[in-house]
């Protein structure tokens, strides 16, 4: 690789970096705000109040979640990942990617041990099969230039899928679930650390409880959803249900 290939590579690992320790900064932040489950749900349910959009988020939320999750594990946390690689079975174990899997496991079974061990599996699958991805593409890279991770984002190509995976993610969800379907803005502009923390809990759970899984939580969720709704209406925040409720 010329010195130019060189300097280019190290500017992106570091910008990289940059990103992936602000990302990880915000959800943990995010997650620090909030007492219990309902509380949280309710937060995001606001604005998922549409069957139609609930759908939507259904499959966008874990694009988003997977997509970040590839990105982050070709990173590994500056000098604990290196320092702790030649004494775990995996190469760069302690990644961002890792510490955020760890993060999300931890928030939910906190606020909710059912939900967050119901959770567990698909968070974990999650994890691995990005830490395979990022795996077989960097082997791929190897073996084309004959050099051992000669470069942190391997032949590209899986960075580009998840970052094309991401930005669409986010289009559906925000086009068609929110202003075609939902009508009101996306959860993420009052709370962008809020919504990336509780999004993948809140369209898990759209599933558990189609399945007739913790009523009494959704229950309690519905009561709250409702009481924000008359709260954010009251103050003058442009919803389509505002005007369903007679609120406007």
């Amino acid at each position: 690789m010329s010195s130019g290939s060189d300097n280019a590579s190290s500017a992106s690992y570091l910008v990289a970096q940059i990103c992936a320790a602000a990302g990880l900064t915000v959800v943990v932040q995010a997650a620090m705000g909030f007492q219990n489950a309902h509380e949280a749900l309710a937060f995001y349910g606001v604005y998922h109040r549409e069957p139609r959009n609930q759908v939507v988020h259904f499959f966008g939320v874990p694009g988003i979640l997977w997509s970040m999750l590839i990105f982050m594990t070709h990173l590994p946390i500056p000098y604990l990942g290196k320092a702790l690689e030649a004494h775990l079975p995996i190469d760069y174990a302690m990644t961002y990617g890792l510490v955020l899997t760890v993060v999300y496991l931890v928030f939910y079974l906190w606020i909710d041990p059912l939900g967050g061990t119901l959770y567990a599996p698909f968070l974990y699958a999650m994890y691995v099969s990005a830490v395979h991805l990022r795996r077989r593409d960097q082997k791929q890279q190897e073996q084309a230039t004959s050099k051992k991770l000669s470069r942190w984002s391997g032949t590209g190509r899986l960075l580009w899928f998840a970052l094309g995976l991401h930005v669409f993610s986010w289009y559906i969800q925000i086009h068609l679930g929110h202003k075609i379907y939902e009508g009101a803005q996306p959860a993420v502009m009052q709370s962008l650390g809020g919504a990336l923390t509780v999004a993948p809990l809140f369209a898990f759970y759209e599933g558990l409880w189609l399945a007739g899984i913790n009523k009494d939580l959704q229950n309690e969720t519905l009561r709250l959803v409702d009481k924000y709704t008359i709260d954010l209406c009251s103050s003058g925040v442009e919803m389509r249900v505002c005007q369903t409720l007679g609120l406007e």
